[in-house]
């Protein structure tokens, strides 16, 4: 038997692979990737009856920035199985409107009680263009099979919308060969 080489990572590094799991999604949805707020949280149910929220401390609303998450145990495992990536839009009166836990028995914190309703499902935010939706592929807009586009004019925007399977390409022949090929 041999030793195991497998690292252990540490919580930092956890939270940094869980982000970069959605590395595609926010870059369609933000500027930069590297400065998006990203958070993994457990959703839970605070006490019987209440509806499911996650929690924050003070500290996590100070830059007055959405925030992103993944449902995740304590342990920072995906709890998901969709691994779905949530977007919080940050509430500016997050200190009156939401409730607060109970105050930490040995450190006296208490997080703000956000409600998972309030949370949005990020590939709803993915930015579309106007394209008519058809039938069938209009096999005329095309470029011609004997005449095809050389590979040296696919641009980095095209092999993004092949390799994600998301209509994002410029091209709106390959936007609908896309759709079409990766109807989901």
């Amino acid at each position: 038997m041999g030793l195991s080489t497998k690292k252990i990572l540490s919580r930092k590094e956890k939270v940094v692979e869980l982000k970069d799991k959605h590395r595609k999604l926010i870059n369609l949805l933000e500027e930069d990737f590297d400065k998006v707020k990203f958070i993994p949280k457990s959703a839970y149910n605070p006490a019987p009856g209440k509806e499911k929220v996650i929690s924050f401390f003070p500290s996590e609303f100070k830059n007055g920035e959405d925030i992103y998450t993944e449902f995740v145990s304590k342990e920072l495992v995906p709890e998901d199985p969709e691994r779905r990536l949530w977007k919080w839009p940050f509430n500016p009166h997050w200190e009156t409107e939401y409730e607060k836990s109970d105050p930490h028995p040995a450190t006296g914190d208490r997080r703000y009680l956000v409600p998972v309703e309030e949370l949005i499902d990020a590939t709803e935010l993915i930015p579309t263009e106007e394209i008519t939706t058809k039938s069938e592929l209009d096999f005329d807009s095309l470029p011609d099979p004997d005449n095809d586009a050389p590979m040296s004019e696919m641009t980095m925007r095209d092999e993004c919308a092949i390799r994600w399977q998301l209509p994002v390409s410029r091209k709106k022949w390959l936007n609908e060969l896309i759709k079409e090929t990766f109807k989901k």
